[in-house]
């Protein structure tokens, strides 16, 4: 018996590996159940080198043996679920599942950074040179940067070793005292609000960085009540009486980091009647204007006051889409995310030109305010027009493809 059970594990193991090999030379794969977010090995290719082709085989066979995804799968699995923690860069597992970015853009902390004087000076400029720019054209800004997720439940959910003093203003919180006595009609902040809210609700995803709806609610209540403050003549209609429902969400941006399939729910704002009253036309002719590698979502609504808006950002406006539609006769969502660097594509005045809009909303994530190089640093990328004052108008190089 003592021999037998000396045996077994050896033999379960060379019995793995012999089925493990078979597998691979029939070519079997399982389902795609784990994304390692990086570039794995191409299949080898001779080129008369022995030494390199064994290599090539080697990191190919490594890569792409038949049980290759089940064991990943376990591992994070395994590290995630029992030990809170992740072999993943960037990323910092919390209490109850929660996830975290850290060291985004280049940065090494979590927490608020201070930005330097200069850097503050030239967003500061680069505000008031679009604001100027936008009011020629009869167009109002507003300027909005959702918290990252770490501000709002960091100190809840992260290790001690990564809390942060929650008492020192955040990056836009220090844009926003810069330009407080110039143009307080054009910043809209909204990090007290959420934190506020976030004390009964979790307003962002566990597993991923972005707000949920009901978050990206709570900042357009405060965006509505800046425009009634300051605009009342153009102020959006009452969002209709609603509920929240539960909305499932299949995030990427941790889960590939980490190799998992996460799966989150998030509350959405429905409209009571159970309906929608907005419709999603095909968008007029300046749609043609919007920068390559943007994604436009335009809707309208005719129950509504009639004030056309256009929201720009990064991936926290396409929460923001639905709630626009429901209070705007006109709502033109642009996500700039893949957009090129040239500042033409950055603000795109040829598609404001033509479009029009009572508001141009510029909405971004907190960590865009970062002080580093290939970051996607707003808003410091405006056109040679919009920086001299010009009218000319200079971004049609995106226009038309």
């Amino acid at each position: 018996m003592r021999v037998a059970l000396k045996l077994l594990l050896p033999s379960v193991l060379f019995a793995a590996l012999i089925c493990n090999a078979a597998l691979t030379l029939i070519g079997w794969r399982p389902p795609s159940i784990v994304d390692e977010n990086r570039e794995m090995a191409k299949p080898p290719a001779w080129s008369n080198n022995v030494t390199a082709y064994v290599r090539e085989v080697d990191a190919w066979l490594t890569d792409n043996f038949a049980l290759r995804k089940p064991l990943v799968f376990t591992f994070n699995k395994a590290l995630y679920s029992w030990f809170d923690s992740t072999l993943a860069r960037n990323v910092v597992v919390g209490k109850d599942g929660w996830i975290f970015g850290a060291e985004f853009d280049g940065q090494s902390s979590v927490g608020p950074r201070r930005l330097s004087e200069a850097y503050i000076a030239e967003a500061k400029q680069a505000l008031i040179e679009r604001k100027a720019w936008l009011e020629k054209r009869g167009i109002h800004m507003l300027v909005l940067f959702m918290p990252t997720k770490t501000a709002i439940y960091g100190n809840r959910y992260m290790p001690k070793a990564w809390h942060f003093d929650e008492s020192l203003p955040t990056e836009s919180e220090q844009i926003y005292q810069a330009l407080q006595d110039t143009m307080p009609e054009s910043i809209v902040p909204v990090r007290q609000a959420i934190m506020k809210a976030s004390e009964t609700s979790d307003l962002y995803y566990h597993t991923d960085p972005h707000a949920t709806q009901q978050g990206s609610f709570v900042a357009f209540e405060q965006l509505a009540a800046h425009i009634k403050k300051y605009f009342p003549e153009a102020a959006p209609s009452a969002f209709p009486p609603y509920s929240l429902k539960v909305d499932g969400y299949q995030p990427t941006a941790f889960g590939r980091m980490m190799g998992l399939p996460f799966r989150d729910e998030g509350w959405v704002p429905i409209p009571a009647a159970g309906a929608y009253s907005f419709t999603s036309p095909s968008p007029p002719e300046w749609s043609k204007l919007v920068p390559k590698g943007s994604r436009l979502n335009f809707s309208e609504n005719s129950h509504v006051q009639n004030i056309r808006v256009a929201l720009m950002g990064d991936s926290f406006t396409n929460r923001m889409a639905a709630i626009f539609g429901e209070v705007f006769s006109q709502s033109a969502t642009i996500n700039l995310n893949n957009v090129s660097d040239d500042p033409a594509d950055k603000f795109p005045t040829a598609f404001l030109d033509a479009y029009r809009p009572d508001f141009a909303v510029f909405l971004y994530v907190e960590s865009r305010l970062a002080e580093c190089k290939g970051c996607g640093a707003f808003p410091l990328t405006n056109p040679a027009s919009v920086r001299s004052g010009s009218d000319e108008i200079t971004s049609f190089r995106s226009a038309g493809r």
